[in-house]
């Protein structure tokens, strides 16, 4: 029986690629499950005069104006990663404990049973629909590691400077961290402090990809620009139902929520108070995940895996397994027995489901 850690995407990974993620797996025994979960949701979406999902995933082509927008991602996203987690195999494998990064807290909520399908969703949709039209600041995103995916401490120094620089120019340019993502710092702050700010920091060339870029249509989240929307969503989301969660929830602090001791209002606080408003520590949640639990796969829900760089960075940090290096990392991907499991990737996938 293989040990599983189950991490929940967050924004961003729902593109292009990942049209038509709700007919994958049409040969698996829990396909229909996929189905009633979109049915559900699209229930939901329609109750709030929201546009389907069914619709949005069976596009001809895809729209950045109408993917991307927190209101319509956020929606696909959980609900793609539920119907993923509808397909594990939990009759031969254990899940010991599951993650999110950011917008994948509120679906680790639901993957741990601390809230059911529909109250999850509603906090999902609650929280993106504060984004229609009113995205407020933005994140940017910048490496601290090297083409080895090795954390280059002299980076997060430079990072530092240039957040004490801008700082100092007044409120008005605020800017501080949003998301520590591996070996990638996610940094938020007021439209004028990302300006200055991506203008201090050195450029970066890591793979293809050129940095510091800015994230589309994300507004300074796990900051306190984000204050008003920690306090309506405390209070819209007063009447959901909490639940002992069944299996161990690791948060965006490293903090374990472990089942049959855990109080309702502080995981209702925390989740639309810290969670909000304050860094949220991927880092740190994988780096509980794999010393408390030393899963045989970090099982990576769909929609997308842009998340996987970042927990290699992770393993690499940790040297889990003999993992040192980019190289060590993705030798062992291509081996029979992956540290890493996409259910993006069905060669992958196949292993847990």
């Amino acid at each position: 029986m293989a040990r599983l850690v189950l991490v929940a995407p967050g924004r961003g990974s729902y593109n292009r690629t990942e049209l038509g993620y709700f007919k994958r797996f049409r040969d698996h025994a829990a396909f229909a499950r996929r189905g009633e979960l979109l049915a559900e949701a699209d229930a939901l979406r329609a109750a709030a005069g929201r546009p389907s999902l069914a619709e949005l995933d069976t596009a001809a082509n895809f729209s950045s104006a109408r993917h991307l927008p927190g209101e319509n991602a956020s929606g696909l996203i959980f609900t793609a990663s539920a119907a993923d987690h509808a397909l594990l195999n939990t009759d031969e494998h254990q899940i010991c404990a599951v993650l999110g990064n950011s917008m994948g807290w509120y679906t680790a909520l639901y993957l741990a049973g601390a809230l059911s399908f529909g109250d999850a969703f509603r906090v999902v949709d609650t929280m993106a629909s504060y984004q229609k039209g009113n995205i407020r600041g933005g994140q940017i995103i910048y490496p601290l590691v090297d083409d080895a995916w090795r954390i280059q401490p002299e980076r997060e120094q430079e990072v530092a400077a240039a957040l004490a620089a801008v700082n100092a120019e007044g409120e008005d340019y605020w800017v501080g961290l949003s998301i520590r993502l591996g070996g990638f710092l996610v940094l938020a702050g007021t439209d004028l402090g990302l300006k200055k700010l991506t203008a201090k920091l050195p450029a970066v060339k890591l793979g293809s990809n050129d940095y510091p870029f800015a994230l589309a249509r994300h507004s300074a989240f796990h900051t306190p620009l984000m204050d008003e929307a920690s306090a309506r969503g405390m209070e819209d989301n007063a009447g959901i139902k909490w639940r002992q969660p069944k299996v161990p929830l690791i948060d965006g602090r490293g903090h374990q929520w472990l089942p049959g001791i855990c109080d309702a209002g502080d995981i209702h606080r925390y989740t639309f108070g810290h969670q909000v408003v304050a860094p949220f520590d991927f880092t740190a949640a994988v780096r509980v995940a794999l010393r408390e639990y030393n899963p045989d796969y970090l099982v990576l829900l769909g929609p997308g895996e842009t998340l996987g760089g970042s927990m290699a960075h992770t393993m690499i940090a940790e040297g889990w397994r003999g993992i040192h290096a980019r190289t060590d990392f993705t030798t062992r991907q291509k081996s029979e027995q992956p540290l890493l499991v996409a259910m993006n990737r069905p060669d992958q996938a196949r292993l847990v489901i």
